[in-house]
């Protein structure tokens, strides 16, 4: 059903809501599906500038809901379909990763196999000290195949890779924190708030900023030092001609002023 992922807009966020507690919030494809059209219009929505990603109930998700997948006829055109299916969550993943605006992830409870992968294509990922992350493919005898092998090797190494995927150990919120999977954990009792308070920070914040931010960044793993140093050269400049830069330093102005003021 469409509204196991309830998409809402408010103050510049757009906010999809993982609501299936009673099948432990795993996705169907429908959901996906969901995913996808809102993504689109994150993308194409100038209002919309940080997209949040979040659940109810007692978990986060349990990943993909895998029960049609694993009957003896759920791919009945063999190989091709199997690579079709898995390409269509590369190509979903792939998008959110890198659309030019910030998408945070907010983990309650346990975040499981696709789950994690989906979470590993964002940018932010806040945890609740409740938050735990595993993945079980090795229980089938298959991979994370939607991104999550390279994601987490290129994230926290390939020490923390063979920990999770060849032993399928999970971690918990202290060892996350730790190896970089996450970047911060919260309480539970004032997680929804302060995940609130960051989203709504980030809508704040320069949008033109954190798209060559978030450009520069991923192009700088991949980069040597000196073409790393030139796109950062070349992104810096297209800042300062930009509006967002006078505008800020207008603003900083205006702040500076007014602390001078004496009090009335």
């Amino acid at each position: 059903m469409g509204d196991e992922l309830r998409v809402s807009e408010h103050d510049g966020i757009l906010e999809l809501v993982i609501d299936r507690p009673h099948k432990a919030n795993a996705m169907t494809d429908a959901m996906f599906d969901t995913l996808r059209d809102s993504l689109t219009r994150f993308e194409d929505e100038p209002s919309l500038r940080v997209m949040l990603i979040r659940s109810i109930g007692k978990l986060f998700s349990a990943g993909a809901d895998i029960g049609p997948h694993l009957a003896p006829d759920a791919y009945r055109g063999g190989q091709d379909t199997r690579l079709r299916y898995k390409r269509r969550f590369h190509d979903l993943f792939d998008r959110l990763e890198n659309v030019e605006k910030p998408v945070v992830v907010a983990h309650q409870g346990a975040c499981i196999g696709g789950a994690l992968e989906m979470s590993l294509s964002c940018d932010f990922r806040l945890a609740a000290a409740s938050a735990r992350y595993l993945l079980p493919e090795h229980e089938f005898a298959l991979l994370p195949g939607a991104g999550g092998i390279s994601r987490l090797t290129r994230l926290c190494g390939p020490h923390w890779a063979r920990w999770m995927i060849m032993a399928g150990e999970p971690v918990d919120t202290e060892q996350a924190l730790r190896i970089g999977l996450v970047h911060t954990v919260y309480p539970d009792e004032t997680f929804a708030v302060q995940v609130d308070a960051f989203c709504e920070k980030l809508a704040r914040g320069p949008m033109e900023m954190m798209a060559m931010a978030k450009q520069v960044i991923e192009m700088s793993v991949d980069l040597d030092r000196t073409q790393a140093r030139n796109a950062e050269r070349i992104a810096q400049s297209v800042l300062f001609t930009g509006p967002e830069h006078p505008q800020a330093v207008e603003a900083w102005h205006q702040r500076k002023a007014s602390k001078k003021r004496p009090a009335e």
